[in-house]
């Protein structure tokens, strides 16, 4: 049975931190109804995933995202969140990881300022704000799983204006 968007029977993973995005996230996911199993250490890709957000700025995410290349079933959706570096070699490390992923998965993959660069607290929860609202609308734009493919998802400021 497929369910639709918005559907109680949806549950997606979240491989984090359980910091601020993190709990944004769930509240935003949960506005979409949608349910949220929370990972924090490094466990892995988990065999009954089929939908997940992924952040790749922490262990839990980075290394479940590793393993992810190597899993072709179940086909998962998967947004893939990561903060903008000026490391071009790490720049695509990370889409060439995507796209490994992207061979048997749908994955989005969600570019972000670094949070907290500027050291504003209202800046920064104002962007923490709208870009889990941008993964979250990723997330339950897409909750019967697509083909297998990769694609950059934008970010802006202006995308939270949920």
């Amino acid at each position: 049975m497929i369910l639709g968007p918005g559907s109680t029977g949806t549950t997606v993973t979240l491989f984090g931190g359980s910091d601020p995005l993190d709990h944004a996230l769930s509240n935003h996911l949960d506005q979409r109804g949608c349910k949220t199993h929370s990972v924090t250490v490094a466990t892995g890709w988990l065999q009954s995933v089929t939908h997940a957000i992924m952040r790749l700025d922490t262990v839990a995410g980075a290394e479940a995202f590793k393993q992810l290349a190597d899993t072709p079933a179940p086909r998962s959706h998967v947004v893939a969140v990561c903060p903008e570096t000026d490391d071009d070699a790490e720049s695509e490390r990370v889409r060439d990881l995507c796209r490994a992923c992207g061979v048997h998965h749908d994955v989005a993959l969600i570019l972000h300022p670094p949070l907290g660069a500027d050291g504003i607290a209202a800046s920064t929860a104002s962007t923490t704000a709208a870009l889990a609202a941008t993964v979250a609308d990723e997330m339950a734009d897409h909750l019967t799983v697509g083909a297998p493919a990769f694609v950059t998802r934008p970010f802006t400021l202006d995308s939270g204006g949920h």
